[in-house]
């Protein structure tokens, strides 16, 4: 470990402590035999506890910090090495190079020491001892790799790789979206958290393609974070929606010519489009902060998909997962409000609406919802009543369940849902008439079920 350059970090962030958003160190980088991880976690807590406090200049202020802690203060090294700490930088111009130094470290010693347990345990497990290194190597990345692609970076090439898919027999081994809800809404609105739901294979990830291509067509950047697909399995999507192409031919590789023309103008389109992606495995919600931080110093409009919420890790420990989900739904309200962005995240749905006659989710169907149903401004359901009833008159429609609009109000919105390419198509009046008859027809057949 590099104890010069755990206190040139801490050190800057006493300094600035805006610092301490930008900063991919976690307190167990720090030397376990040292306090600088409790340092580091006490800095971490004074910054979040009073950065947005009325009158309070800076959140590391030794008064401040005294009267918060007291005799506690003495378990990290008391006000003295604080300001030892503060003065021993004289500036902050290389902070990313004291942190890397840190990381490093920190990984090398990680890997010593799992290397180390493995041979003195006796019973040498190559399989854990491999998971370790990889979770280690990951840790690496994240500190070498800026985490957002544009998306059309991630697609560089790809036309090659579908090609060479016929040649395996298919075997691969991956605006608002509706006029009536821009209506209902005006649109993603700056600060508001809003969770699209469904039970899996409703169309939940297809929607969010849907939803992000019409922002970035109208002129805001997208940063989508997905923590459930790799960054081509995603960029497949967007090609499938904006090219009308079924996701099976592109999955096996056998596109017709006029598939590859729109696979072609599906290229063109995304590379005109501010769509960024960020897979980094194990994501958590400290880092989706510190990446929507450095995107929003580039880009004012900046709007923020989750994919998805319930995946997303933190760097704090929880004894429990609803624990760990209340805490991340609470800092994406964060995020949206501190960046004035607005934040659309997708979340799962537990089974027990399937239990029910009418299927339709409801906000108490929410995993883990503790403060998912308190913290979003808007939450939407997704229903298809195809994916339960195949032979209903309903086939084809999807609903936009408007459970929760916080300024906005509730409604249920009918779109078009092709499963084929994942593209959702708004209804015209004549179609909304015809959809009217076909609920009164589905209510009286729902009614015999």
């Amino acid at each position: 470990m590099s104890l010069d350059a755990e206190q040139a970090v801490l050190g800057s962030i006493l300094r600035n402590p805006d610092l301490i958003d930008d900063t991919y160190l976690r307190p167990d980088d720090f030397d376990s035999e040292g306090n600088n991880g409790l340092v580091f976690e006490a800095l971490s807590w004074a910054h979040e506890a009073f950065s947005n406090k009325p009158g309070v200049k800076d959140p590391f202020d030794p008064v401040l910090l005294a009267e918060h802690w007291g005799a506690q203060l003495s378990k990290i090294g008391g006000l003295t090495y604080l300001m030892q700490l503060r003065s021993s930088v004289p500036s902050t111009s290389n902070f990313d190079h004291y942190q890397k130094i840190v990381r490093e470290s920190s990984i090398q010693a990680k890997a010593a020491h799992a290397m180390r347990a493995a041979l003195n345990g006796g019973n040498l497990n190559l399989s854990a001892v491999r998971e370790n290194l990889e979770k280690l190597e990951e840790l690496q990345e994240q500190t070498i790799n800026d985490g957002m692609k544009k998306l059309s970076a991630v697609l560089d090439g790809h036309h090659k790789e579908v090609m060479s898919r016929s040649g395996r027999s298919g075997i691969t081994g991956v605006k608002t979206a509706s006029d009536d809800y821009n209506e209902m809404s005006g649109g993603h609105q700056r600060s508001d958290v809003t969770i699209v739901a469904a039970r899996p294979s409703i169309g939940k990830t297809a929607y969010i393609v849907n939803d992000s291509t019409s922002s970035a067509k109208s002129g805001w950047t997208v940063a989508l974070f997905s923590a459930e697909m790799p960054d081509e399995d995603v960029a497949e999507r967007f090609i499938c929606s904006i090219g009308g192409i079924d996701s099976k031919k592109v999955r096996d590789g056998l596109l017709s010519e006029n598939d590859w023309a729109n696979y072609s103008t599906a290229l063109d389109i995304l590379d005109t489009l501010p769509i960024f992606i960020d897979d980094t495995p194990g994501m958590s919600i400290e880092y989706i902060r510190r990446q929507v931080k450095q995107m929003k110093k580039k880009h004012k409009n900046l709007i923020v998909y989750i994919d998805y919420l319930q995946l997303i890790e933190s760097e704090k420990n929880f004894s429990q997962n609803a624990e760990r989900v209340n805490y991340v739904s609470k800092q994406l309200k964060q995020i949206a409000r501190t960046f004035d962005i607005p934040v659309i995240a997708i979340s799962s749905v537990g089974r027990k609406c399937e239990e029910r006659q009418d299927k339709r989710p409801m906000m108490s169907d929410l995993r883990e919802s503790g403060n998912i149903e308190f913290d979003a401004d808007v939450i939407i359901f997704l229903y298809r009543d195809d994916y339960y009833y195949p032979d209903t008159v309903l086939k084809g429609l999807i609903e936009l369940i408007i459970a929760k609009g916080r300024k906005i109000g509730t409604g249920t919105i009918q779109m078009f849902f092709n499963r084929k390419n994942g593209r959702f198509s708004n209804l015209t009046k004549d179609q909304k008439y015809e959809s009217q008859k076909k609920v009164r027809e589905h209510e009286q057949t729902h009614s015999k079920r």
